[in-house]
């Protein structure tokens, strides 16, 4: 519980010094990407771009979050089944003895 306190205060102190830090730019500023260039204030530039890494980050935060589910339940199916095999095993060996 306290993990996900002290994840939840650092996100909101990333956000507020963001927040800070584009609110205090208001320069216009050109931005050249690969096939035009376009001009932007700051702050709103510096806001586009956090987003954009946060939800990039979430997104991939995420597949490996459901790729490690995945092989989870996996290898329970695996555990499970196996368990019942040396379960069969042992009731097997006991009617023979």
């Amino acid at each position: 519980m306290i993990k996900y306190i002290l994840g939840i205060v650092i996100f909101i102190a990333i956000v507020l010094v963001a927040i800070t830090i584009g609110a205090n730019n208001d320069q216009i500023i050109t931005f050249n990407y690969i096939v035009a260039e376009s001009q932007f204030q700051l702050s709103s530039l510096v806001a586009i771009l956090f987003g954009l890494g946060l939800i990039l980050g979430w997104l991939i935060t995420a597949f490996f979050y459901i790729k490690l589910k995945l092989k989870n339940m996996a290898l329970a199916r695996q555990v499970k089944r196996q368990t019942l095999q040396i379960n069969e095993l042992t009731t097997t060996r006991d009617k023979v003895v």
